[in-house]
């Protein structure tokens, strides 16, 4: 989103289909609620904190959950902001950390009716499943094996 004029576009008709959650990196949602030229995914120059005022406003516009993913990652329903701390770096180094982050807001919100908890429980989630991944690990290869690992565990400890 963004980076690309058609992507853009194709962003704004799914969000005139009313979505529950929308979710991004900075720049994305930065784009999304017409603040920043948006980003690349990963390589992102934007912080998280730096799209909380972008979310808020998307969240209010679009009636909907903005989730911004980061060092930190913010969830809003565009008046409550919740702050999801964790992780770990070599989440940045992994393609497809967002996609899963995107996966694990879909279940949860298909279970809770609160969509606002459901989305900040999803991060944290995905957060506690990074710092757990990141142990011992020697870069983001086998990083992105343990995440996937533990998610995993995650999921069959809460069963």
């Amino acid at each position: 989103v963004g980076a690309l004029a058609h992507r853009t576009r194709f962003a704004a008709e799914l969000l005139a289909s009313r979505p529950a959650v929308v979710r991004g990196n900075a720049s994305e949602v930065m784009s999304l609620a017409g603040s920043g030229p948006g980003g690349r995914g990963v390589d992102t120059q934007a912080s998280s904190e730096q799209a909380i005022d972008a979310a808020r406003a998307l969240a209010r516009s679009a009636g909907c959950v903005v989730a911004v993913s980061g060092m930190v990652d913010f969830v809003t329903d565009g008046s409550t902001v919740v702050a999801v701390p964790g992780g770990s770096p070599l989440m940045t180094k992994v393609t497809g950390v967002g996609c899963a982050l995107g996966a694990l807001v879909a279940a949860f919100v298909a279970v809770e009716s609160d969509v606002l908890f459901a989305t900040a429980a999803a991060s944290a989630v995905l957060a506690a499943a990074g710092e757990r991944a990141a142990v011992g690990r020697r870069g983001p290869g086998s990083f992105a094996v343990g995440l996937l690992d533990e998610i995993a565990a995650l999921a069959d400890a809460v069963r």
